[in-house]
């Protein structure tokens, strides 16, 4: 029998080694603590805290989907009395200031030290122990580990069945131990995603919010149908069905969930798409159906394929390679905005000649039209250009529509253009090489057209005039345009940290700072850095 005084933690974290290294690090047995389990990400743990009701849980504060902020909210709206410790490697106020909002009174800079942590954990314990009233609560702890053993299964029946952790006779054991409306039979995976304009992980907390409304009415109106409902992180939810599916008015699912999706979209005012992966011969083989619906659901940037694509209306066969000319390059060279955007958005269109071809071909072709534009520039400057060092194959991918995609395309091909104008008139004028020098130099300082025009000895009204006639930018465009530079290269290193960027270049508000990088690159710091960090690991 589990003792009266023993306490259930939870741990939640998105890197494997953290989760493996505090279950074990700590003898957690020596407190009279339960580890009973951990939680990959926010969605799951939100799932194992409404099964175990676990006393103390210990999440990170930056995951992908659904954040460490985010999950206590969301639990504290459910009232769930648990002890919440945050673990964050970002010291910024606004995130204490958070998490003080939401009733969380440790927070735990990264590295943790294991005293800390052990000194806390006692104290907690303590604490919730003082508060129990051990008659009444013996049967209600007891009832909760009964429970949480029972839903353990269920739990991760999902995650197993993607890993290809499940062998037939596996699944069918777990699928008649715990009644499960689904069989292993004819099936196929259905994703289900939320989007917006300019979407960001920083965004992904509302889209999650979104889909709510949607995963209650799909809870409903299938109960009883042989299919599964999940979150599936980032801004998703993953739905698994037996085939042939049958509905109460012999409407087609597709029918049934392009009803539902356009109902949520109106009322939530975000885009939603569907994707219904290749019917596969068992449920033990359902990653190979979801592996195809991640890849129909990019189709969501044609808005005429309708909110619920089938693989079986779309092919994965490349178009012809369409090869850029000389049209785009000698545009930059011109320093014509208006000539770029309209010889881009023709070879886009040329592109786009063939009916909804694969949106990864769209992502190679633009892709590969940066890479020669910076190549073709470096013989005019001193080597590639710095205007937009991200990975922009990865960038476009996080695009939403095709609008974005052009508007996305233009800025980076104008930044070049801006680039190379700034460049031809350092080389060419000693005052504005001068001021250059002045603006490199003490970039740090956030210096003003003030402190230039001191240094220089002329105005700031005609400086600025100067400045801005000799490079085709105003000044304040330009020191951004350095600041996001100094960022990108910045962001590449691990050890420093978004909100640490922005401080160190002037920025009161990290958010102004957040959406002045992505509006040059495409993507948040935080993604930016993310983005990098995985390449970087995929190299070695």
């Amino acid at each position: 029998m589990i003792p009266v005084s023993t306490i259930t933690l939870l741990i939640v974290d998105d890197e494997a080694e953290i989760r493996s290294g505090l279950r074990s690090i700590i003898p957690w047995e020596d407190y009279s603590i339960s580890v009973i389990g951990t939680a990959a990400s926010g969605a799951e743990a939100l799932d194992k805290i409404r099964y175990y009701e676990p006393d103390i849980v210990i999440t990170d504060i930056q995951m992908p989907g659904m954040s460490g902020l985010e999950l206590v909210r969301r639990a504290r709206e459910e009232q769930f009395d648990c002890s919440f410790v945050i673990l964050s490697g970002y010291d910024e106020f606004e995130y204490a200031r958070t998490a003080i909002k939401y009733g969380i009174i440790e927070y735990l800079l990264k590295p943790i030290s294991i005293k800390e942590l052990t000194e806390l954990i006692k104290r907690l314990r303590e604490n919730i122990l003082s508060k129990r009233n051990l008659h009444s609560d013996q049967l209600s702890t007891l009832r909760k580990l009964r429970k949480a053993q029972i839903s353990l299964h269920k739990l991760n029946l999902i995650p197993q069945l993607l890993r290809g952790e499940l062998s037939a006779p596996e699944l069918r054991k777990v699928i008649n131990d715990y009644s499960l409306p689904i069989k292993d039979i004819d099936s196929c995976a259905v994703l289900i995603r939320a989007y917006s304009p300019h979407q960001s992980t920083e965004e992904n907390i509302e889209l999650n919010q979104a889909l709510i409304p949607l995963r209650k009415t799909l809870e409903i109106e299938f109960e009883g149908k042989p299919i599964l409902i999940a979150e599936y992180p980032p801004a998703g939810l993953l739905l698994l069905i037996n085939l042939p599916f049958t509905s109460f008015d012999n409407s087609s699912f597709k029918s049934l969930l392009t009803r539902y999706i356009r109902r949520a979209e109106n009322t939530a005012m975000v885009q939603i798409a569907a994707a219904i992966g290749k019917p596969v011969s068992s449920l033990s083989s359902i990653h190979a159906s979801l592996q195809d619906a991640r890849q129909v659901i990019s189709w969501h940037i044609y808005p005429e394929t309708g909110p619920v694509l089938d693989s079986a209306s779309f092919t994965a066969k490349q178009p012809p390679v369409v090869m850029p000319g000389d049209e785009i390059l000698n545009s930059i060279l011109k320093d014509n905005f208006d000539e770029i955007k309209t010889h881009f958005n023709n070879y886009l269109d040329k592109l786009l000649d063939r009916s909804a071809p694969p949106p990864s071909y769209l992502y190679n072709m633009c892709n590969y039209l940066i890479i020669t534009v910076q190549s073709q520039l470096s013989r005019y400057l001193d080597g590639p250009p710095k205007s937009y060092t991200g990975n922009s194959f990865a960038t476009l991918q996080s695009l939403t529509s095709l609008d974005e995609i052009r508007s996305f395309m233009c800025k980076i091909l104008c930044s070049f253009a801006d680039e190379l104008s700034v460049s031809r008139a350092a080389r060419s004028d000693p005052l504005i090489e001068k001021a250059i020098t002045y603006i490199n130099k003490n970039l740090l300082k956030n210096p003003k057209t003030e402190d230039v025009c001191s240094y220089l000895g002329l105005s700031k009204s005609y400086f600025s005039t100067y400045f801005k006639n000799k490079t085709q930018l105003n000044f304040r465009d330009y020191t951004l345009d350095l600041k996001i530079n100094y960022a990108q290269e910045q962001l590449k290193h691990p050890e420093h940290t978004p909100g640490e960027v922005s401080m160190l270049l002037g920025y009161e508000d990290y958010r102004s700072f957040s959406r002045a990088f992505k509006a040059r690159t495409g993507l948040t710091p935080s993604d930016y850095q993310k983005q990098y960090t995985a390449e970087e690991r995929s190299i070695r």
